[in-house]
């Protein structure tokens, strides 16, 4: 397997769609949780804020995949993609948290369920995927994907952990345990994977804490001083990046990520009615698919250009980001339509269902 940095993440669609996680389709609250499921919160919009954010993470990845060939990876590549380092996980992050909330109003059985079909089955079967293809195939290597994500897929891990926390918090406001994942990534010297998942870990509560307050937040995003110091913010973050500051999973500089989504809520909800806003959407509901897909057809055209001697950036990066998009855009085709169980299994675990005991007295039907 090449080695990338631990950079990607993905998400979800909305309730009633499939998405990554849980299928939010009842709005039961369970009683005594300050978690509670939160009006409101169904917004195409968002669809298409984590789908620009998937996306992002293609585009990443096939730069960072020219760095594997002689010519190396063009600088302005290079620079767009360290401008933008900072944002692209904690928002997707923060978009997860989003549908927390929900989630939690299911019962106990169901959310774990869900949890375990929709995040810990891609992450298990295609963490063996990798694995295999790349010949890491011991036993050692199979046992790390229980405790220590050994391949790109550490997003869904985190999520696993995440979801796996928050059953047993669902009494305590989400803000506290946000404050909390901030105040310990704060605390620790560097950003090792120690500190990214409490980093990310505030910022998903963050996302369930919003949720709580939408309408507030907003109202929030809607005054003109708002907006410019998160543009400030955000454009701040971005050029100390550009500048190899280390700004990534670092708490002294989430005020640049939350700049991000101040500007996103105002911008997106004006192109969510538009082609391009149902296209962005669309990849946003699909985004697992994107998610643990793209990477193969972009290092394969990596190693297969590297085999024939082509090495000429300015032509391979376009046609990395188009097969690393367009591939998984096939397969999420397919399987948004769910009549391939073959292609949904590979995304999600299949329900098992029931049959409902007969009432004692009660005589089967003959056939």
């Amino acid at each position: 397997m090449v080695p990338l940095p631990l950079e990607t993440g993905l998400g979800g669609p909305f309730p009633a769609q499939k998405h990554l996680g849980c299928t939010a389709r009842g709005t039961a609250r369970r009683r005594g949780s300050a978690i509670e499921a939160a009006k409101g919160t169904r917004v195409d919009w968002l669809d298409s804020l984590r789908g620009v954010a998937i996306l992002l993470v293609v585009v990443l990845h096939a730069g960072e995949a020219l760095r594997f060939l002689d010519e190396g990876l063009p600088p302005v590549i290079e620079t767009f993609n360290q401008l933008l380092e900072p944002f692209r996980i904690p928002v997707l992050m923060f978009l997860s948290g989003v549908l927390l909330p929900r989630s939690l109003g299911k019962p106990r059985a169901t959310y774990f369920a869900g949890k375990a079909a929709r995040v810990g089955w891609p992450y298990l079967l295609w963490s063996v995927i990798i694995l295999a293809a790349s010949a890491n195939f011991t036993l050692a290597d199979l046992a790390e994907i229980a405790y220590f994500p050994p391949t790109y897929l550490w997003y869904l891990w985190f999520l696993l952990v995440f979801y796996a926390v928050a059953f047993p918090l669902r009494r305590i406001p989400p803000l506290y345990p946000a404050l909390a994942g901030f105040l310990v990534s704060l605390a620790l010297p560097e950003a090792g994977m120690a500190g990214m998942l409490a980093f990310l870990f505030g910022f998903f509560f963050l996302g369930a804490w919003t949720a709580q307050h939408w309408e507030t937040a907003l109202r929030i995003t809607r005054n003109w001083w708002v907006i410019s110091l998160s543009a400030a913010a955000a454009a701040g973050v971005a050029f100390l990046s550009a500048q190899e500051v280390e700004v990534l999973y670092r708490t002294q500089f989430a005020w640049g990520v939350v700049g991000v989504l101040v500007i996103a809520a105002r911008l997106f909800p004006r192109m969510s009615g538009g082609d391009a806003g149902r296209g962005l959407a669309f990849v946003g509901r699909n985004s697992i698919v994107f998610y643990v897909t793209h990477l193969a057809p972009i290092m394969i055209t990596v190693a297969l250009a590297d085999a024939v001697g082509l090495s000429a950036p300015w032509l391979l990066y376009p046609l990395l980001v188009i097969l690393g998009i367009g591939i998984p855009l096939g397969v999420a085709c397919i399987y948004s339509r769910g009549d391939h169980a073959s292609v949904t299994l590979l995304f999600e675990f299949p329900r098992v269902h029931r049959v409902p005991r007969l009432r004692r007295g009660t005589r089967r039907a003959r056939a």
